[in-house]
């Protein structure tokens, strides 16, 4: 189908959903400002239970805690991401919540569009200087990626800067020059396998993600964390949504429901592990590191 098919569901979303479009392949969506506020609140509370720190709602305050409580990595994968227990599911279930309002905001004139919702982002502390077990790691999110490599081609990738210093410390985007090629984005257990495919692509080093906004790009651009010298520390969330009639890999289709659940409401995400068991083996190479333990309970 090429670029020109993936063009149409980036502007047919812009248009359906009233987002703002920044790139043929990237749009994003300004989260209120309230909003935003109460969901760093719960990504934060989320975080102190983790990390064993102080909530504060202080934004610098927050950051220089977590940096102090670096070396407790019971709950931190080597990527970054704060991995949900149940000795803080409560914590994490608000953070759902609040991610499936924020996407009912964002389709709401036509909810129809969104074919699969993933139910499982990644809230990621991406620390100023880099994990040393992260350092060469073949699906360190470093290198530059595509999500495609491990879930098919045909998904759309979701970021959100929260806090911290997003300045020198965030994710960097690329897209294709002239050419491009569907290989591009076959499957792959590693993203170090896949370098060959950034000569193709060039870099938007002026695209620099703001927080309060929700950028969704395509699987045709590839992204890397990217830290300048000196930099801080910073926390987002990532995701992955489908648009239009594709699925994911088979390893990945337990973490996305056709419809957008009331968390909270209707159902609870039950951690299926605690701090003290054996850190959870993935499914597979290509599945998530929660996704073979998390459990949904229907009220």
């Amino acid at each position: 189908m090429g670029l020109k098919h993936r063009y149409r569901r980036i502007n047919k979303i812009t248009s359906e959903w009233n987002l703002t479009k920044i790139h043929p392949l990237i749009t994003t969506y300004k989260i209120p400002n309230d909003f935003f506020e109460d969901f760093k609140t719960y990504i934060k509370l989320y975080i102190s239970k983790a990390l064993k720190i102080e909530f504060d709602k202080n934004d610098k305050l927050f950051v220089k805690s977590i940096d102090e409580a670096r070396k407790n990595r019971i709950n931190i994968t080597p990527n970054g991401a704060v991995v949900p227990k149940r000795e803080f599911q409560l914590e994490y279930n608000l953070i759902l919540r609040s991610w499936c309002d924020l996407f009912r905001q964002i389709t709401v004139n036509n909810p129809r569009l969104l074919k699969l919702f993933r139910i499982t982002p990644n809230i990621r502390i991406k620390f100023g200087k880099e994990l040393k077990d992260n350092l060469n790691r073949k699906l360190s999110t470093s290198y530059p990626h595509s999500d495609a490599w491990l879930e098919g081609p045909w998904g759309m990738n979701c970021f959100i800067p929260l806090f911290g210093d997003t300045k020198k410390n965030n994710l960097r985007y690329h897209v294709p020059k002239s050419k491009f090629s569907e290989s591009f984005l076959k499957r792959s257990p590693t993203y170090k396998n896949m370098q060959w495919v950034t000569k193709y692509y060039r870099t938007l080093n002026k695209l620099i993600p703001k927080p309060g906004l929700v950028y969704i790009s395509d699987y045709a651009t590839i992204h890397n964390s990217f830290r300048k010298n000196n930099c801080g520390t910073r926390v987002s969330v990532d995701t992955t949504i489908i648009v239009g009639n594709h699925l994911p890999n088979k390893d990945r289709i337990k973490e996305y429901t056709p419809k957008i659940p009331f968390i909270g409401i209707d159902e609870f995400i039950e951690a299926g592990q605690s701090e003290i068991d054996k850190p959870a083996e993935k499914m597979s190479t290509y599945s998530h590191y929660a996704s073979k333990v998390l459990k949904t309970i229907k009220f």
